[in-house]
């Protein structure tokens, strides 16, 4: 526990300390106790979180949500936190060479495919029929996701262990981020709570770069920050791709993306 947490505060204060000390063997299993951690973190605060604030013109949820809840949304982050490390592994192995702008342009619609594909499965007006069905939408999206298994394939086999190590480690700062977080919530300040979580995900994102940036073998920060942001991109896409499949209640997508 306490190497669990002493890789957690290397990664607030040093990320680039951070990806190296993941390169060791005991880190992986460092990173998912503090993982851990953080989930059952994360499900308490959101059941101590009134579900009205910051919006304080939040629908009443459809359904309880006790603390057991709670721990049934988190369980669906492992999924997606394991969704992040593939994409973010495959894009930083594409994007690791050859021209930056034709990586990029490749990589964004690779990205924007899922969003595409929902934008034409949504209803055209209230009560018509979608531009693709169900089915079809099911094989464009099965289509899509064909490369990715292709480019894990071609990922060297070295790299995961201390990719994945790092990318879960970086969800300390979301524990760090509960302190002020409660304190903001305890005195109903919105401004205060939604600038918590913007700097949080702020110094996740930059955080994440310059640790990416000096995983073995170092890259330069331009094609460390754009994998990591088009796997989150991807990563929020999947959540409602789940959704809109029937594969995630309503009251889960709404815990997962805005509780």
């Amino acid at each position: 526990m306490k190497r669990a947490f002493a890789l957690g505060r290397l990664f607030l204060f040093s990320p680039a300390k951070a990806a190296a000390a993941c390169a060791e063997d005991r880190a992986l299993r460092d990173s998912l106790t503090l993982y851990g951690l953080t989930l059952l973190a994360a499900a308490v605060f959101q059941y101590w979180k009134p579900y009205d604030f910051p919006d304080v013109n939040a629908a009443l949820p459809m359904t309880s949500q006790g603390f057991f809840f709670w721990l049934k949304v988190m369980m669906w982050q492992p999924l997606l936190m394991a969704v992040l490390i593939a994409f973010c592994g495959a894009l930083l192995h594409w994007m690791k060479e050859g021209w930056l702008p034709l990586k990029v342009v490749s990589a964004f619609f690779w990205t924007a495919i899922p969003g595409i594909l929902m934008l034409c499965y949504l209803p055209k007006d209230t009560g018509q029929a979608t531009y693709i069905t169900k089915t079809q939408f099911r094989i464009l999206f099965v289509l899509w996701s064909l490369p990715t298994l292709y480019f894990l394939s071609t990922v060297p086999s070295k790299l995961w262990r201390p990719l994945a190590s790092f990318l879960l480690v970086m969800n300390v700062v979301e524990m760090a981020a509960f302190v002020p977080q409660a304190v903001v919530t305890a005195m109903r300040w919105e401004a205060g709570y939604k600038a918590v979580v913007g700097l949080a995900g702020f110094w996740m994102i930059i955080g994440g770069a310059l640790g990416l940036k000096a995983l073995p073998p170092a890259r330069p920060l331009p094609r460390a920050l754009l994998p990591l942001f088009f796997a989150l991109v991807i990563q929020i896409e999947i959540v409602f791709v789940l959704f809109m499949l029937g594969w995630l209640p309503t009251e889960t997508l709404k815990a997962l993306m805005y509780g």
